[in-house]
C-alpha cells in the first residue's frame, strides 16, 4: 500500500525561497569573473555575501527535513539508493552534459572546457552540478546509519551531528586543496551536517519547539549575522569561509530559525514545488539571458538582473511541464521514474493551503 504525505506548506515556502536564493547567487556570480561579473564593493556582491551562508544550508535541511519522512531502512537499502542513483545521476550526465557542451561551443560564457574532457563531470565536481554528487554521498551515508538505526533516539543523533562537523573540521584542517575531490566527497563533507540537522528537526520535534531554545538560536543568528556585516565593511578582521567557524554557525543556526518561523506564501510554495528542475536547468536560462541581452547591447545591471533570474526560474518550470510527459525524457533529465507519456493536455501545478 502507498502512502501519501500532505506536503507542509511552509516548508514547501522554504524551499521556494532557498532555489531563489541559489537561482540569483548563480545570477550574481561567485565572484567577480563570474555570472553577471559585478564588482567585489557592489550592492549585488554584498547581498550575495550576505546570504552565501545560508542558500545551500536551507536546500539541504529541507532535503534531510524531507528524507525523514520517509527514511531508509534495512529492507528497501538497495532500492532507496539505486532510486537516488537515479534521481540525481541521470540528470547529471544528461543536463550537466548538455550544459557542459554549450559552454564549450557558445561564445560569451564565463567559463568553458575541452569536449574531451566531458567524462570529467562524473568523477569530479563540474561547476554548481557538484550538489549531486556530494547530496547522493550524503544519502548514501545516512540511508545506512538509518538501516542500522543508529540515529533513531535524541542520543545518538546528536553524536551523529558532533560527529558530522567534526569530520568537516578534519576536512578543513587536514585534506589539502590540491587533494582530487573524488565523487565531490568534500561536498558531501559539508552538506552532511544540514542534513543530519534536517532529519533531526523533523525526527525530534520537540527540542526544537523549546521557546528558550529557539531565542538562543534567534539571538545567536542576529549576533553571527552581526558580526558578518561587520568583517564586510572591514570592522572586524576575519576570514570567512562557508565550511567553517561563524559562517558555518550562521548556516546551522539560520536553518533552525527558518523553520521554526512557519509562513506560507503560495507563490513560493508555487515555486518550491518546481525547486529541484529550477536547480538543473537555471543556469541554462540566466546565462543564456545574459549573453543575449549582451549580444543587443544591454549592459545595464539591473535589466540584465532581473531579466536572468526570471528566465533562470521560469524557463526550468516549462522544462519541467515538457518532459515530464514523455517517458524517457521524464527519467533522463529529471530522474524520474520511467511510465507512459501523459495522455492530459498540458497544465501547470496548482497549489493550495
Amino acid at each position: 500500500m502507498t502512502t501519501t504525505l500532505k506536503k507542509d506548506t511552509s516548508i514547501e515556502t522554504l524551499r521556494g525561497l532557498a532555489i531563489i536564493l541559489v537561482v540569483i547567487g548563480h545570477v550574481i556570480g561567485s565572484g567577480s569573473d563570474g555570472g553577471m561579473k559585478v564588482e567585489d564593493d557592489s550592492f549585488l556582491r554584498h547581498f550575495y555575501f550576505t546570504f552565501q551562508y545560508l542558500r545551500m544550508p536551507l536546500f539541504t535541511v529541507i532535503s534531510g527535513w524531507v528524507y525523514a519522512l520517509r527514511p531508509a531502512n534495512s529492507g528497501n537499502l538497495l532500492g532507496f539508493n539505486l532510486k537516488k542513483i537515479r534521481r540525481l545521476f541521470l540528470p547529471l550526465i544528461f543536463v550537466g552534459g548538455a550544459y557542459y557542451i554549450l559552454q564549450a561551443i557558445i561564445p560569451g560564457t564565463n567559463f568553458s572546457y575541452e569536449l574531451t574532457d566531458i567524462w570529467r563531470i562524473l568523477i569530479f565536481p563540474y561547476t554548481f552540478y557538484w550538489y549531486l554528487q556530494a547530496l547522493f554521498i550524503v544519502f548514501l551515508v545516512m540511508s545506512m546509519i538509518d538501516s542500522f538505526k543508529l540515529a533513531n533516539s535524541v542520543k545518538s543523533w546528536l553524536v551523529l551531528l558532533l560527529f558530522s562537523i567534526a569530520a568537516l573540521y578534519v576536512r578543513n584542517s587536514f585534506i589539502p586543496e590540491t587533494m582530487p575531490n573524488y565523487f565531490g566527497f568534500k561536498g558531501g563533507l559539508y552538506l552532511m551536517p544540514f542534513f543530519v540537522l534536517g532529519v533531526g528537526i523533523q525526527r525530534f520535534k520537540n527540542i526544537f519547539q523549546n521557546k528558550v531554545f529557539n531565542w538562543l538560536c534567534a539571538i545567536t543568528l542576529i549576533a553571527g549575522l552581526v558580526f558578518q556585516q561587520l568583517v564586510w565593511y572591514g570592522i572586524i578582521d576575519y576570514e570567512l569561509k562557508a565550511s567553517s567557524g561563524i559562517a558555518l554557525l550562521i548556516g546551522l543556526i539560520g536553518v533552525i530559525v527558518c523553520l521554526r518561523i512557519h509562513f506560507t506564501f503560495k507563490w513560493l510554495v508555487w515555486i518550491g514545488s518546481y525547486a529541484y528542475t529550477i536547480y538543473l536547468f537555471h543556469s541554462f536560462g540566466t546565462s543564456g539571458t545574459r549573453i543575449l541581452l549582451h549580444k543587443i547591447g544591454i549592459y545595464h545591471t539591473v535589466p540584465v538582473f532581473l531579466f536572468s533570474l526570471l528566465v533562470g526560474i521560469l524557463l526550468p518550470v516549462i522544462v519541467e511541464e515538457i518532459c515530464d510527459r514523455f517517458s524517457l525524457s521524464r527519467l533522463l533529465f529529471l530522474g524520474r521514474s520511467f511510465k507512459n507519456p501523459k495522455s492530459t493536455p498540458l497544465k501547470l501545478k496548482t497549489t493550495s493551503n
